[in-house]
């Protein structure tokens, strides 16, 4: 039976053998201060000489505690507790033995800590900085790394209290880029930003070994700002969003010359190669997986309706703030040819139309110095569709303008349906919904009261959208709502959405820390081991033997194997990357040859991994949509389809979870109806129902709140 795996472990320390082995200190700060990085790394530089190096790992705790991990063998054998609480005393902390792990509060810190003493110090691929407690692992691979002198990236594995594994990309970007730096998120010169940008810690990179050290000016002396990293990216949008400018590490691929720079691969570099050797014995470990009859999996497809069906009679209109004549035809007559809309040519927005909206670029505008702001002056409204696009987007698609205009054709549907508040962009009807369905999304701004933004749907598809902020009227309501979405435990995610039904009913949907993974193990050993073919020769006579046998065995024909195999005299040996080349294509023989010879020889000659018997069995769990239910809550998530995803997964799935508030029941009505929908993203199900989708852009569509056609909030009455 075939499994859906997760990022979680069930982790059985075995206590005896740790304490017999390890020595854990708490290192504490006094007084209200929090214990700092900075403080860490002055106590490992002031310990004495007999200390020093010996240290495996630093985890966090709270605030002001910090466990330190060493080797019992390491230390001496009395009177090590003092010195090392005299140095600590310097620095206004105290250092006191866990006597008993067991008793530690947070149980998945102890994994956390022995993670990050996992890391031989001779392997290149790990860099583990003590100071912070955290686990970072980098890679000389040059898909990790921007220009020089700019940034670099690496993988950050956290163990989060349920043990589910989180694996973030942290990027290091060098201080010749400190003017970016201190921009603000609208890309000003802020003064608050410079002040955090130079008191936080900066790092050294070696590239002979591909790792970071903390950089000490007295012992390392000047060193250009090029040369010296932090732990921080960029705030400014303007340098932030674009392909070449994002920093990534992909969550995953199928493909054996893209795994192993990806998370999960570099994860289960640590995991197999690293950890398991080294603490195997002292902890029980099993990822966590469901059976696949555990859990309801729906196959996305895309909908057979073409929705612009529904836009053939609606008036098209098509503003051209350019004088390119010649791309405003070339938009008009693929508009005309792929989707059957009609434009015409005007100058001002039609509020009964669909209005595409044509400008110049941004630089454009600044290197003229128009007065007049054209993306404001057609900003789209709650009562007037329009889309704005680039002529230099439009040319840049130029080789592929039937998608660029079907992403702006997709955009202004849902808009024109805000504005006409009428849905058509999904026909709610079939949903045979009981009465007026309502969905909330907050929205706040920074240090101002949060406001509420609705909608309602109605069975015939009809839709009213409004917006709650406090008054004097509303105070009730909103104070209940706020505390709704701010209803989280400690250290969780926050509320996403609320959905309430007409009979009063209330759901909310939030993250969880669970997120689909792989089945590790089996990536690991039974998939990726052997991907690595190139140098490795072996021995003709034992390829001849094996050869022979298979053919006649599956009774097969292999003309350039065998052709090539005649030609090499006994006692040569064979490169496997020329046994690969005389079985190129896809023939069944030449698959089942490739099988055997890996179980034989265990190597890969033509590797299977993209098959969807493969993704089946160790990766199910990254295509289509799940649901399963857990303690009355329905957890979910959803994926690309299967023969979408070409073998890639850049991003990781996170499992979301909708439940019932108090006594509320739960509203999985047709929750699947409303993610399994094509027009939110592309080639996926959306991750939140789509109607929150519409009130995103509602909301950005509204300049002012409007509290005129609230929902009926008499119904709700949760504590």
């Amino acid at each position: 039976m075939n499994h859906l795996y997760f990022n979680a472990f069930e982790v059985t320390p075995d206590y005896r053998k740790i304490i017999k082995d390890f020595t854990i200190l708490l290192m504490k700060r006094k007084g209200e201060h929090w214990l700092s990085y900075e403080d860490i790394g002055d106590f490992l530089d002031a310990l004495p000489e007999q200390f020093q190096g010996i240290l495996q790992s630093a985890c966090f705790m709270w605030g002001n505690e910090a466990f330190l991990l060493f080797r019992t063998n390491d230390l001496p054998e009395n009177g090590y507790l003092g010195r090392l609480s005299e140095v600590s005393q310097k620095i206004d902390c105290t250092i006191d033995l866990v006597e008993r792990p067991q008793h530690i509060r947070q149980k998945h810190k102890l994994f956390q800590l022995f993670l990050n003493a996992a890391p031989n110090s001779d392997h290149h691929r790990y860099r583990y900085h003590n100071v912070t407690g955290r686990l970072f692992i980098t890679s000389a691979d040059s898909d990790f790394t921007n220009k020089p002198d700019q940034s670099r990236i690496a993988m950050e594995v956290e163990v989060k209290p349920d043990f589910t594994i989180q694996l973030h990309t942290r990027t290091f970007t060098s201080l010749n880029r400190h003017e970016d730096l201190a921009l603000d998120k609208y890309c000003r010169a802020s003064e608050k930003e410079r002040k955090k940008l130079w008191s936080k810690e900066q790092f050294l990179f070696d590239p002979a070994t591909d790792r970071f050290k903390r950089y000490n000016e007295a012992l390392d002396g000047k060193v250009p700002l090029k040369d010296r990293y932090v732990n921080r990216r960029p705030k400014c949008a303007r340098l932030i969003k674009g392909k070449n400018k994002k920093n990534r590490i992909d969550f995953f691929s199928l493909n054996p010359k893209k795994y192993s720079t990806t998370k999960i691969a570099l994860f289960n570099e640590l995991y197999f190669e690293a950890f398991l050797p080294k603490f195997r014995g002292y902890f029980g470990l099993q990822q966590v997986c469901k059976p696949e009859t555990a859990v309801e999996s729906v196959h996305f497809e895309k909908s057979a309706t073409d929705r612009t069906n529904v836009l053939r009679n609606v008036p098209v209109r098509f503003i051209n703030n350019t004088n390119d004549a010649k791309a405003e035809k070339q938009f008009k007559d693929a508009l005309q040819e792929h989707f059957g809309l009609s434009a015409r040519s005007t100058r001002h927005a039609d509020p009964k139309a669909l209005n595409f909206v044509m400008n110049n670029d941004v630089a454009y505008y600044q290197r003229e110095k128009e007065e007049i702001d054209r993306y404001e002056q057609f900003k789209a409204t709650p009562e007037c569709a329009t889309q704005q696009f680039t002529l230099q987007e439009f040319k840049g698609a130029e080789s592929n303008s039937k998608a660029f205009i079907a992403k702006l054709v997709t955009e202004l549907h849902l808009k024109y349906d805000i504005a006409q508040r009428q849905m058509t962009v999904f026909d709610w009807g079939r949903l045979q919904a009981s009465g007026t369905w309502s969905f909330v999304l907050k929205e706040e701004e920074d240090k101002q009261e949060p406001v509420f933004h609705f909608l309602s749907i109605h069975p015939d598809g009809q839709m009213n959208f409004s917006s709650l902020t406090r008054d004097l009227f509303t105070e009730a309501f909103h104070s209940k709502l706020t505390a709704i979405f701010d209803k989280y435990p400690r250290g969780g995610q926050p509320i996403e959405g609320v959905i309430l039904d007409e009979e009063g009913n209330l759901n909310v949907i939030q993250q969880t820390d669970m997120r689909a993974f792989p089945n590790l193990d089996g990536i690991h050993k039974e998939i990726m081991a052997g991907i690595k073919i190139e140098g490795v020769d072996v021995p003709a006579e034992d390829v001849k033997s094996f050869t022979a046998q298979y053919l006649n065995a599956n009774g097969s024909d292999l003309p350039d194997l065998q052709q090539y195999l005649a030609g090499v005299k006994t006692g040569q040996t064979i490169a496997l990357t020329e046994l690969k080349r005389c079985i190129r294509g896809k023939s069944k023989a030449k698959i089942g040859y490739a099988k055997a010879f890996h179980q034989k020889f265990g190597y890969w000659l033509k590797h299977p991994f993209k098959s969807k018997e493969a993704t089946g069995r160790y990766s199910k769990a990254l295509v289509d949509l799940h649901t399963y239910e857990e303690n009355g809550a329905l957890c979910y998530w959803v994926n690309t389809r299967m023969k979408e995803t070409k073998g890639r997964f850049p991003n990781g799935n996170v499992v979301r979870k909708l439940k019932p508030v108090d006594n509320s029941r739960l509203l999985s009505d047709f929750l699947l109806e409303t993610l399994a929908v094509d027009f939110v993203r592309i080639n996926a199900p959306t991750v939140l129902p789509f109607p929150f989708k519409l009130l995103r852009e509602y909301a950005t569509m509204a300049e002012k709140p409007d509290s005129s056609t609230l929902p009926d909030l008499s119904q709700i009455t949760f504590d």
